[in-house]
């Protein structure tokens, strides 16, 4: 298979991360894949010559653990200021995530990485998107994208991702829950090869709203949606309160986790990932993973970084993606 790298913000962290992951791939990996990363040549270069990162690399390949990784060009050339938001890296950012992405969607590449971007640099460069994930969304026909966090030992969905708390319990409706809880119930069978998978959703309210004494989504909405589906036949239980579903180790009970918001679901999973976990987008038509770490700017530069969560994106592309095949025979 073929994997469509995108370079992320140039001063953060992941491209240091990307040739480390490179690394700790062995033989085999390279022997049945191919990866490619877009981005432009000279921008590149003074990225590893600043990170002291000591490679082969010209104008069109980086000779990473003696694998070709190839560079397919764009235009911008950004200035390196590690742990700095600027407009020329956030337009280097956009341009790379446009034609590794659509080399994508087009049938020229399998499955996407996406290194971490800076908000604030892509941004100011017109993107108009809360993160890759409505981005490539959008760019999938208007699909409903439905955000996965896993590692070794978790698997978490959000019912809402990057929006202030305020508005997450409007958005904690009948038909947002059944939709996100079904793509997330066919994505464990479909992307991660789990037959009748177990769902644990987590109550939005403190002890799950205790009876309507701490909110009432869970007795109006959460309950009654639950006992719909699971008459459907779909194995979900709940609504747990999360912080002893979390503390008296629940989860490790069932394949996957439905929180009902970012932090509530990821703070649980990146605490047990040690580094390694993986950002992976159910719902699009494509295969997408990412590190689920952001650009650290705090870092960069310093040649420190973990690759850990890097190269478990890269694994986790290739068995997503074998994992829908052989399905689809």
């Amino acid at each position: 298979m073929k994997i469509a790298t995108s370079i992320g913000d140039t001063n953060g962290i992941g491209l240091e991360s990307f040739i480390k992951a490179l690394n700790k791939l062995d033989k085999n990996f390279f022997n049945n894949n191919e990866i490619a990363l877009c981005g432009n040549y000279e921008t590149a270069k003074e990225y590893l010559a600043k990170a002291s990162l000591q490679i082969e690399i010209n104008s069109n390949y980086l000779i990473v653990n003696n694998a070709k990784i190839e560079i397919i060009p764009t235009r911008t050339k950004s200035k390196i200021t590690f742990g700095k938001n600027t407009l020329d890296s956030g337009i280097a950012a956009y341009e790379s995530l446009e034609l590794a992405s659509n080399l994508v969607f087009e049938g020229s590449f399998d499955a996407l990485l996406t290194l971490p971007i800076s908000k604030t640099s892509i941004h100011l460069a017109g993107f108009q998107f809360p993160g890759h994930t409505e981005m490539l969304a959008d760019k999938d026909n208007k699909a409903e994208p439905l955000m996965i966090l896993f590692n070794h030992q978790m698997n978490v969905a959000l019912a809402t991702i990057h929006i202030p708390i305020k508005e997450v319990s409007p958005q904690i409706t009948p038909k947002n829950l059944e939709s996100k809880l079904k793509i997330y119930y066919h994505s464990l069978i479909q992307d991660f090869g789990i037959e009748n998978p177990t769902i644990a959703v987590l109550g939005l309210n403190p002890h799950s709203g205790e009876n309507n004494h701490i909110g009432d989504e869970e007795v109006n909405t959460i309950v009654p949606l639950l006992d719909k589906i699971q008459q459907e036949g779909f194995n979900c239980a709940g609504p747990f309160s999360a912080d002893s579903f979390f503390a008296h180790s629940n989860w490790k009970n069932f394949d996957g986790i439905f929180a009902m918001y970012h932090d509530q679901g990821l703070i649980p999973l990146k605490m047990t990932s040690q580094n390694g976990g993986v950002n992976f987008t159910a719902g699009l038509s494509i295969v997408r993973t990412s590190p689920d770490h952001g650009t650290a700017f705090d870092i960069a530069g310093k040649n420190i970084a973990n690759p850990t969560s890097t190269y478990e994106a890269i694994l986790w592309a290739e068995k997503i993606f074998n994992f829908r095949r052989n399905r689809d025979k």
